[in-house]
């Protein structure tokens, strides 16, 4: 059967599953730190998320954000798709190849900067050379609307690798439990990306000099970009604990965790949507862009009103009554998640323009702007500051990439005021909520209306719902 691309239903059924798999399998990410919290000793225990938030650092600078450019090259190398991921996939190697000479050239001192073990960093660069390569063929995946290949190498790369690395940690004596766990854990995930790489390899079977000139073109502003805004929010944490100390640091890690589930749904939402979006400026599909975009973003108010409704419930669930500081900032924060992910929508769009310089300057500028600024004003006005830091930080680079989008040409795709008229009733609804939190039974009185809100809409546009799965299911 013919792919028909940019159809609505097909994208629909793709991104269900995708966002499904990928969702629920983070949510086995989560369930399992009570287990090597218990199992691992503090010291390891830290010395594992220490290696992990590296991992995740690195990945996107050694990478360079290659696996992004195959959404936007599928239109200019459509007849020699599988050539140019073949050279990408060896650019990739190649570059983090580099890095890792350079680490190992660099000798003791850049291990004290990032604070791991010297055994641990063959096992580092291996897994990410071969990561970027799965990200790679996801990414290709994802382009040719193959959700069923999506979710069984992520659901490979996920349970495979949490199987055994608590059978590993269960097994072995407390000195090897922190060597289990990285080896547990990231020996099969870069098995899976090596599989990834052959795959692509034999599929292409060349390497042109034309295609990395491309990519490199496209990907270093996106490297810069997703990198500056992956700092925006992870020095959250950072800044906190070297400025107030570790227990100010435990309650905005619990606030963060709340968030990093709506970061996770988001993020797959996001990239779920990323196919159908460019598919649709590929066929100048302007309206079809401006009705269905304002649709996925009024989904994502939703969604992000949820979370701030039920956010002390959420946070007792992940940390207990001893955490109940965290409640107050799950709003502000959910605000700002929201605004990221307009800013990532935008992104989408200047990608397949191959215009994101300005956006990479820009989220750049902001983020040094947002470090300064928590630095210089967190030990004074106390951990609430991140709030407003963060979401006057998305609230610029929105502005900004809005102006980028207009400039670009793309100003009849966005619907600018009622996006505004949404962002500015979640920022309402998060202040307002703070309220009642202190007045629990009038906040579940509201959860209780919504549901009836909701279970009325539901039954009233029943036909209209079943119609609409029926066209997913046979897209």
């Amino acid at each position: 059967m013919t792919t028909k691309r940019g159809d609505t239903s097909l994208a629909l059924k793709a991104g269900m599953w995708y966002v499904i798999g990928n969702v629920l399998l983070r949510g086995l990410a989560f369930l399992t730190i009570p287990i090597f919290s218990r199992l691992m000793s503090r010291a390891d225990f830290g010395e594992f998320s220490n290696y992990a938030n590296w991992q995740a650092t690195l990945v996107i600078i050694t990478g360079a954000e290659l696996y992004n450019t195959l959404n936007r090259a599928y239109y200019d190398y459509q007849k020699n798709f599988d050539q140019y991921i073949s050279s990408v996939t060896f650019a990739s190697i190649g570059l983090t190849s580099i890095f890792y000479l350079i680490f190992l050239a660099a000798g003791e001192w850049i291990f004290k900067i990032v604070s791991i073990p010297a055994e641990f960093i063959h096992i580092l660069f291996i897994t990410l050379m071969f990561q970027s390569c799965k990200a790679i063929y996801l990414a290709r995946e994802r382009t040719l609307y193959r959700y069923k290949s999506v979710m069984v190498i992520s659901a490979i790369s996920f349970l495979i690798p949490t199987l055994v690395s608590v059978l590993l940690v269960i097994l072995l004596d407390d000195s090897l439990k922190l060597a289990a766990r990285i080896y547990g854990f990231f020996g099969p995930i870069s098995l899976v990306g090596f599989f990834c790489a052959l795959v692509m390899i034999n599929r292409g079977k060349v390497f042109r000099l034309d295609h990395c000139k491309y990519s490199f073109k496209l990907s270093i502003p996106l490297l810069f970009h997703n990198l500056s805004a992956y700092l925006l929010i992870s020095t959250n944490i950072t800044i906190t604990k070297n400025i107030v100390g570790a227990d100010h640091t435990s309650v905005i890690s619990i606030a963060m965790s709340t968030v990093q589930i709506l970061t996770i749904l988001f993020q797959a939402l996001t990239n779920a949507l990323i196919t159908w979006l460019m598919d649709n400026l590929e066929q100048k599909n302007y309206d079809k862009i401006r009705k269905n975009t304002l649709v996925f973003i009024m989904v994502l108010f939703l969604i992000s009103l949820a979370v701030i409704i039920l956010a002390p419930e959420i946070v007792w669930i992940l940390g207990g009554a001893k955490y109940n500081d965290a409640v107050n900032l799950v709003p502000g924060f959910v605000v700002a998640v929201f605004l990221q992910t307009l800013v990532s929508l935008f992104t989408i769009v200047l990608t397949y323009d191959k215009n994101v310089v300005l956006t990479a300057i820009a989220t750049c500028s902001v983020t040094v702007g947002n470090i300064f600024a928590k630095v210089f004003l967190l030990r004074s006005y106390g951990v609430k500051i991140l709030i407003y830091i963060n979401i006057v930080s998305y609230m610029i680079l929105f502005i900004l990439n809005y102006i980028f989008v207009r400039k670009a040409g793309y100003k009849c795709i966005v619907n600018i005021k009622m996006i505004i008229l949404i962002s500015l009733s979640l920022l309402v609804a998060s202040i307002l909520i703070l309220y009642f939190y202190k007045h629990s039974v009038v906040r579940y009185l509201m959860i209780f209306v919504a549901l009836c809100v909701l279970s009325y809409f539901v039954w009233k546009k029943r036909k209209k719902i079943i119609i609409l799965f029926r066209s997913v299911k046979n897209a």
